[in-house]
């Protein structure tokens, strides 16, 4: 018994102890509202003048007896546990703080509304951090043991921010918004602004979403940034239309810019980054986007800046063109416009530069000229002012394309042109051979239908060879190399091939001359051409004279000693030859002359005077040809002919001898080969019959090639086929493909499927 009663005793005393010990919610907060939060809260509302905030702070005992009894309340056993009612008592201490200082200072604030406001909702902002995160360190036993395990609850630190949004921010952010606004929309009008405090004031909204859980930018972006992308717009939308009624094109592009570049430096300065994207589309659609069209068609606008990039004022207007590339390249959509005016003026002076050749009938060479300097300038342009963007790339090839591929006028000039520059004693003034050919090559590459371009040019290459007219063999085989760049190698080889067989020929007639050249006063030179290399000709073979019969019969002989099986034809259309000729008695001179008028010259050897009709039908010349011929050694310049009656005309029964008062100082005497008209360069109907039956073989092969291929298809994909195959030599038309499939069907190279006509099937 009294074992027992002694430890009664004790746990009595214990239980005394332990309640001695017991903080009361009352008594404990009043230690930590005396001790902790007001001498806090007062010294926060300091925090703008540092001399008192430092003077102000809390001793470290008296922090440390409030963090204790904090400590103390929220582990004491239950119903003494305080840890709820503390919480409740930290929001209702920041509510009360928030309602008697934050309120009325804003709302006094707020009856001047400018930077006097903006530096109170700043201070503010700054009060309310220092007094979540002292208070959030005082309670923060409440964070790391009561919070955690209840449901529902916010951090201290995010509890407070939550109250200061709802008690203070929400009643205060529009007016804090319209004071931001009114201060940048004074700045954008040239009043100087203290952007320190307009970073700080729109900070308020950022750094705020950022404290709360799951909000971040939402804050910012309902309240503040939607407002200013509206303002802007109705800024811009105001200040551009004044701009654009008052100002150039050029000088509204210059001011723009300023305007632009001020937004972004408000961006690096004090607005938040995250209303870059939203800031800047609105300023350059309202700027920009929206009066693109009226700007550029303005009598200034992008016509003007491109005329003028060939005027004196050519770097001015190259400035402004960089200018606005530059501008709307960071407009969606932006450079389509630009891009297509471009091309419009392009096409504008390529059509005019060809209809005025065409009106002043000249056959010189100033239209490819002009369309290589107008490329050359453009290309620069693209290059330098819109920085190759690939989209005016595309508008200048279109462009191109457009004008020159319209009808075959200009194919026909560009491979003279070649030709002329090509050719000894070219009278085209070229600076640089190498760049002259890159700019045919250009100019050939906008061509669609390039097969006429080719047999012309070929045509002119066969006669540079044959009558040794080439400037040079390296620079022959140098616009070769180019042209296989752009066009590939099945059209070259044979150009190549032409050049092999000039090669051989050269030996061979050395190798005659070598051996038979004693045999005959004649010497002989023969370019033996390989049928499919050369331009095809449908000139019938002339009759040789008696004179040269035997020497081309040995030749013959002599060739087909080297190269059995094969089948020798003489041409003298493109041939060359030196005639002596015996005018009188005293006058003897070397004629150099074509094969034609050899051939002609020869048949004085049998009688002194011809008639036209005579001389046409015993040598078999063409009679237009002849005709040419004749006049051309009848022409009042050259006189090696005289012709009765002498006039322009050449009839059956005009009358040519050789004329014996020829007089000429030279010894040697070249004929040129004069036009009897103004050269046509318009290609006929009878000059496209050869390209026709040739696209006519290569669709068939194509759509052969094909069907081998895929063995079934339908005709749509069976025509986008074909002229994706053949696009780079000519753009077949699809009813051309229709007529060689129906031909292909009737040579039964295909069939129809019977289950779908649209179908065709294979068959070989």
């Amino acid at each position: 018994m009294l074992k027992n009663k002694r430890n009664k005793s004790r746990q009595s005393k214990n239980n005394k102890q332990k309640d001695a010990e017991t903080i009361s919610l009352k008594d404990g907060w009043e230690i930590i509202n005396t001790r902790g939060v007001q001498p806090f809260l007062e010294r926060v509302e300091n925090v703008d003048d540092p001399s008192i905030f430092e003077q102000t702070s809390i001793p470290h005992d008296q922090f440390s007896q409030t963090y204790d009894t904090i400590f103390t309340m929220c582990i004491q056993r239950e119903p003494y546990n305080f840890s709820n009612q503390l919480y409740l008592k930290h929001s209702e201490c920041l509510t009360t703080y928030y309602k008697t200082e934050f309120l009325p200072k804003l709302k006094d604030a707020s009856q001047q509304p400018g930077v006097s406001y903006l530096r109170e909702w700043v201070k503010r902002w700054r009060c309310n951090k220092w007094a979540v995160d002292g208070m959030q360190r005082m309670f923060m036993y409440l964070d790391r043991f009561h919070v955690p395990n209840s449901e529902d609850l916010l951090t201290t630190s995010e509890q407070g921010y939550h109250l200061f949004r709802k008690e203070v921010f929400s009643h205060f952010k529009d007016v804090a918004r319209t004071c931001i606004l009114t201060c940048i929309r004074n700045e954008r009008d040239g009043e100087e602004q203290d952007r320190d405090l307009l970073r700080e004031s729109i900070g308020v909204y950022v750094e705020l979403g950022r404290k709360l859980n799951k909000v971040e930018l939402q804050i910012y972006k309902e309240d503040f940034h939607k407002a200013l992308v509206h303002e802007t717009r109705e800024y811009y939308r105001l200040k551009s239309r004044k701009m654009l009624d008052d100002m150039s094109c050029p000088a509204y592009l210059k001011k723009a810019e300023e305007c632009i570049e001020s937004e972004q430096g408000r961006l690096a300065s004090y607005i938040d980054k995250h209303s870059q994207e939203g800031l800047m589309t609105a300023t350059r659609d309202e700027l920009l986007k929206m009066h693109e069209k009226e700007l550029l068609a303005k009598d200034t606008g992008i016509d003007s800046m491109l005329g003028r990039t060939d005027s004196p004022d050519a770097k001015i207007a190259r400035d402004d063109l960089s200018r606005l590339y530059r501008l709307y390249s960071e407009v969606n959509g932006g450079t389509n416009m630009i891009s297509e005016a471009m091309k419009n003026h392009v096409t504008k002076l390529g059509i005019d530069y060809i209809q005025k050749s065409k009106d002043s009938k000249s056959q010189d060479h100033e239209l490819i000229i002009a369309l290589i300097n107008l490329h050359d300038r453009f290309l620069n342009i693209v290059k330098e002012q819109f920085q190759q963007d690939a989209q005016f790339q595309k508008a200048l090839k279109e462009a191109f394309e457009e004008f020159i591929n319209k009808e075959y006028y200009v194919s026909a000039l560009l491979a003279r042109y070649a030709n002329d520059i090509l050719k000894k004693g070219t009278k085209i003034d070229i600076s640089n051979l190498e760049n002259t050919m890159q700019h045919v090559v250009m100019l050939y590459g906008y061509i669609r239908d390039k097969d006429i371009f080719e047999r012309d040019f070929q045509q002119y290459l066969a006669s540079r060879l044959l009558q040794d007219l080439s400037q040079s063999e390296q620079s022959e085989r140098s616009m070769i190399g180019k042209l296989r760049t752009e066009a590939g190698y099945h059209w070259t080889s044979k150009l190549e091939d032409m050049f092999k067989d000039i090669q051989r020929s050269k030996e061979l007639s050395a190798d005659f001359n070598k051996t038979h050249g004693d045999d005959y006063d004649i010497e002989l030179s023969v370019s033996v051409c390989t049928t499919g290399a050369w331009p095809t000709s449908s000139i019938p073979p002339v009759k040789k004279s008696t004179e040269i019969v035997p020497i081309c019969d040995k030749f013959t002989s002599f060739y087909l000693s080297k190269y059995s099986g094969r089948r020798l034809s003489f041409q003298m259309d493109k041939g060359k030859s030196e005639v002596s000729v015996q005018f009188n008695k005293t006058t003897k001179k070397i004629i150099v002359c074509s094969t034609y008028q050899m051939l002609i010259l020869l048949l004085f050897n049998q009688k002194l005077t011809w008639t036209f009709k005579e001389i046409y039908e015993e040598t078999g010349i063409p009679t237009e040809d002849c005709m040419i011929h004749c006049q051309s050694m009848a022409h009042p310049k050259i006189k090696v002919l005289r012709k009765a009656p002498n006039s322009k005309d050449c009839k059956d029964d005009h009358k040519f001898q050789i004329n014996p008062k020829y007089a000429n100082p030279r010894a040697r005497v070249n004929i040129p080969i004069i036009s009897l008209g103004k050269q046509d360069t318009a290609t006929t109907a009878s000059d496209m019959e050869p390209i026709l039956r040739l696209r006519r073989h290569q669709m068939d092969a194509a759509v052969v090639r094909i069907m081998k291929a895929r063995k079934q298809l339908k005709h749509p994909e069976l025509v986008s086929e074909v002229v994706k195959q053949l696009s780079n030599r000519f753009t077949p038309k699809p009813i051309d493909i229709k007529k060689r499939i129906a031909n292909l069907i009737e040579l039964e190279y295909l069939e129809r499927s019977e289950e779908d006509r649209q179908t065709y099937i294979y068959k070989m």
